[in-house]
């Protein structure tokens, strides 16, 4: 990766702040005190004053998959977990709570290092949540790091929340390749909300101008567009996803929709987002072919 690169990929961190502080209008366990942290501790003053602006679709969204995402990670029975670009994101600290489960948060080294600490002024000690510094798109893979920390001849649950959205086609391409190589040598599967299409953000968006301002926001900070980078259609994301060798199970984020909290919350009508939901979907996905 070339320091160009290297200094686009720190940008998109900064999004991880935008998204922290939107979750805490959910009830989603632990995010209201990472967004006191991130606030107290002065770490969003670089995104100052566009954060200001508030969408209630935007944490509807961000509820909706992170929820979405939940329930299917509750479908399958794997105890290895390795959370890419985790950034602010406390499904470690939830998950880590079960002293069973080995949780391995990655993200780039800034923002690990940054999410390390918050997650020391919370919690004393948990074993069993680990910290590394792993560019999901680094050919050759990074992601053998996690291989001390995860037992041979059990599957493994990758989870990546938020990235791919950011990622050009061929980034997404190196993130495939290297998801596949480690489930291909552990077994398990790929859960992410993040093979999306580009209709349906314009969608939200007429629903809702402030999401359009956040995404800009986010489009200026990071230097990538949170629309342009995603598929023309579902059925694109879709044949992406078989031509990288996976199979797709899809879960519409519908099934969350009486889960949300922020709805009441922020007072934000449940038929908007219904609408906005209807053509999100959670994928998980496995080889194509395991045994080849």
């Amino acid at each position: 990766m070339n320091k160009q690169q290297t200094n686009e990929f720190d940008k998109i961190i900064l999004t991880a702040f935008m998204v922290s502080l939107a979750r805490q209008f959910t009830d989603i366990p632990y995010a209201k005190e990472l967004a006191q942290l991130i606030e107290t501790q002065g770490l969003v003053k670089l995104s100052q004053p566009q954060n200001q602006d508030k969408s209630v679709l935007l944490t509807a969204r961000i509820e909706a998959r992170y929820k979405a995402i939940n329930q299917v990670i509750a479908q399958y029975q794997i105890t290895q977990v390795l959370e890419l670009a985790s950034g602010l994101l406390p499904r470690g600290l939830l998950m880590s709570s079960n002293p069973n489960i080995t949780f391995i948060e990655s993200d780039l080294p800034k923002m690990i290092s940054c999410k390390q600490q918050l997650i020391q002024q919370l919690v004393v000690e948990r074993p069993n949540l680990y910290f590394l510094e792993i560019d999901a798109t680094n050919h050759p893979s990074e992601f053998w790091k996690s291989t001390p920390l995860l037992k041979a001849g059990q599957p493994v649950m990758i989870l990546c929340e938020g990235l791919l959205t950011h990622l050009t086609l061929l980034e997404k391409q190196l993130v495939c390749a290297n998801v596949r190589e480690i489930l291909h040598s552990y077994g398990g599967v790929w859960i992410t909300p993040d093979f999306i299409d580009t209709g349906s953000l314009v969608r939200s968006q007429q629903d809702d101008s402030d999401l359009q301002k956040l995404l800009q926001t986010g489009t200026n900070l990071t230097g990538r567009s949170l629309v342009n980078n995603n598929f023309g259609t579902l059925d694109q994301a879709r044949q992406f996803v078989y031509e990288q060798g996976f199979r797709v199970t899809e879960h519409s984020m519908l099934n969350v929709i009486d889960e949300l909290s922020c709805l009441e919350i922020l007072g934000i009508d449940p038929e908007v987002v219904r609408r906005m939901l209807a053509a999100q979907s959670v994928f998980a996905l496995t080889l194509d072919s395991p045994s080849s």
